[in-house]
């Protein structure tokens, strides 16, 4: 039955709920002309009622009861952004199974409870919607679900943290160190007091999983996913991927592949030609290779108070769209049919690498190296071998042709235990 008017319940009051009320309150005109039906926010919760968020709320409209919110009867929708796995999933689940339709961008949550959420939603008969969960503002999984439908999406790789993007921009565009260039990012507001989730690559893992539920299928869990982060790299690497055309990003990969569907999450070195090279500071992008489409690039802010409220505020819209007209529940299509796959082990990948080696400065050295990379299917492509007379070591740098990485990594592991090494080796991978 077509309602005249859509109420909705906030839960969390931080920066990107307080984005979300600056929207309802600047842009009530436009909401309600786009859904076609009044749209009002009508509670908030959070623990905290006191602080002031800059923006002026009706009386009564605030409350520390999620009860509130979850078993009012007169609530439409629920928009989740405290963020987390709990107690967020209970709330979203006990919102869904009352009827009522969701609305989050809990990248955390619906990666890793994915199973649990699309229960509670189909038994109580109410859809979630999780546009910002992915890419801030950018309208990745609306395009994935309804403008791509058509496509079996063959690839993935996207830039999806701002702060690691940021890092790597400031080191390569200011030669700044790693700590130097965190240190920047936290003044700026683009990095936390706490950044390990950024910076350990588990955000850039939480969204490339919604992702690849997604574009390819269910039983992708985060433990299937391989993740490196960008804690550790040096400018030096950083100075001799651009001699040899590459800039370093940190990217989220999935692909499908004869074996099932390669996902993993760590630094590449990107062809400076490549689009993804010239994604900078805090932007992110997406791209994405459909069979009948071909190559697509979807790019903005991937975070932020209003960006990432803009992208709440489209799920809120499509959903009181749909009761405006009294259609029924539209959940994500891709995922009403998912498909199981297997995930590739990282060691079963085929890349190109970059490899630095710290050597002693004498005769013979490289003809060792090279002769422990041949046993392991290892060829040469290019080396970049630096004169330091002044060092007893001296950098020595090589781009392979594409190799398996178990291959890459025993030959590895056996080069690091000759005496003519005397650090541990730097290995990168390198796209195409």
């Amino acid at each position: 039955m077509a309602k005249d008017t859509v109420k909705a319940g906030l839960i969390g009051f931080g920066t990107i709920g307080t984005g979300v009320v600056k929207l309802f309150k600047n842009s009530a005109e436009l909401i309600n002309a786009k859904s076609g039906i009044k749209v009002e926010l009508v509670k908030i919760c959070d623990l905290d009622i006191k602080r002031d968020r800059g923006v002026k709320l009706a009386p009564g409209m605030l409350t520390t009861n999620v009860n509130d919110i979850i078993e009012n009867p007169e609530i439409d929708i629920v928009i989740e952004l405290m963020g987390g796995y709990k107690p967020a999933l209970d709330f979203v689940t006990r919102a869904l199974k009352n009827g009522k339709r969701v609305v989050t961008a809990n990248k955390a949550l619906i990666s890793k409870y994915w199973e649990e959420i699309s229960a509670a939603s189909k038994e109580g008969d109410a859809e979630i919607m999780a546009e910002a969960s992915v890419g801030g503002g950018i309208p990745i999984l609306r395009g994935l679900d309804k403008g791509l439908a058509a496509n079996k999406i063959e690839k993935i790789m996207a830039i999806l943290n701002g702060t690691c993007n940021y890092i790597l921009t400031k080191m390569t565009v200011d030669k700044m160190s790693f700590d130097a260039a965190l240190k920047e990012a936290q003044q700026k507001g683009f990095a936390e007091a706490d950044p390990t989730l950024d910076i350990e690559g588990f955000d850039t893992m939480h969204k490339i999983t919604v992702l690849s539920r997604m574009s390819f299928g269910k039983g992708i869990k985060h433990e299937d996913i391989h993740v490196e982060g960008i804690k550790g790299i040096d400018y030096t690497d950083i100075k001799y991927g651009q001699e040899m055309g590459y800039v370093m990003k940190l990217l989220a990969i999935a692909q499908r592949c004869k074996e099932g569907i390669n996902v993993r999450v760590h630094p590449v070195f990107v062809p400076q030609m490549n689009l993804l090279a010239s994604v900078n500071y805090e932007y992110n992008a997406i791209f994405v290779r459909g069979d009948a489409v071909g190559d697509t690039l979807f790019y903005g802010k991937g975070a932020g108070e209003m960006p990432t409220a803009s992208a709440v505020l489209s799920d809120v819209i499509y959903i009181a769209r749909n009761m405006a007209s009294g259609a029924k529940h539209v959940r994500y299509a891709s995922k009403a049919k998912a498909e199981k796959v297997k995930v590739l082990p990282i060691g079963e990948t085929i890349n190109r690498y970059y490899i630095r080696f710290n050597v002693v400065d004498k005769a013979g050295v490289m003809g060792e190296i090279t002769g422990v990379l041949g046993k392991h299917n290892i060829s040469i492509a290019s080396v970049i071998q630096k004169e330091q007379n002044q060092h007893a070591k001296v950098p020595v740098v090589f781009m392979t042709y594409a190799a398996k990485e178990a291959d890459v990594i025993k030959a590895l592991k056996a080069i690091d235990k000759l005496a003519i090494v005397k650090e541990k080796t730097v290995m990168y991978r390198v796209i195409e």
